[in-house]
């Protein structure tokens, strides 16, 4: 794993649905482990189990929904955390061991921050983590992400996915103070994005006309 900051570690590159580009996060805080966005590779889940324990696996939506989020949770031995509209898109057998319930912003830990985002799903999730060490982390799942560095949205109507919801949504996410934006996929060019207070709102506006 790739050390992004003193409490960030960054899993290594996988492909989702063939052409996404996608990392798992790690985060260390006061009260133990946490993994943002589910790593799926056997050898990945090796290298965080022998590192240390995980506590809770946070997925942002339901398209992280796999035949390896099992395997990830089982091999972590944490259990998986996501908002309560996330549920019914579980397969029979599989499901949430714990249900975030908020129709907008609530603190789930020391720092972390879970804030119902809808619009891309009916389920999505940022989670906020104040770093002590002096940044704002921004897990945005596919609320926004980038496409070959541009930002857009996209709508998922088959899965609660509404236009005019996620453009509220985008306009919103201007009062969500960061300095770190992390997308749980990219098209071309993956990186987080660290940005000032405007290249942020300018990021939620490229977003928002991309679905005009």
């Amino acid at each position: 794993m790739e050390q992004l900051f003193p409490d960030l570690w960054q899993t290594p590159l996988e492909l989702h649905f063939g052409t996404l580009k996608y990392h798992g996060y790690v985060l260390q805080h006061s009260e133990g482990r946490d993994m943002i966005y589910v790593a799926e590779e056997p050898s990945t889940l090796h290298a965080i189990k022998t590192s240390g324990n995980v506590d809770h696996l946070y997925l942002s939506h339901n398209h992280e929904i796999s035949d390896g989020l099992a395997k990830a949770s089982s091999t972590l031995g944490a259990p998986v955390v996501g908002h309560a509209e996330m549920q019914k898109y579980f397969p029979k057998g599989l499901k949430l061991d714990q249900c975030i319930e908020t129709d907008g912003r609530t603190k789930i830990s020391v720092g972390l921050e879970a804030i119902y985002t809808s619009g891309h799903t009916d389920n999505n999730i940022c989670y906020r983590y104040a770093s002590p060490y002096g940044k704002i982390y921004l897990f945005v799942g596919d609320t926004l992400y980038p496409d070959n560095d541009e930002w857009r949205a996209l709508v998922m109507e088959r899965h609660g996915g509404n236009r005019q919801t996620l453009i509220k949504t985008l306009g919103i996410l201007k009062n969500v103070q960061t300095d770190v934006i992390i997308p749980s996929v990219a098209v071309g060019n993956y990186q987080i994005a660290e940005l000032t207070e405007s290249d942020w709102h300018a990021a939620l506006d490229a977003a928002i006309s991309s679905l005009q």
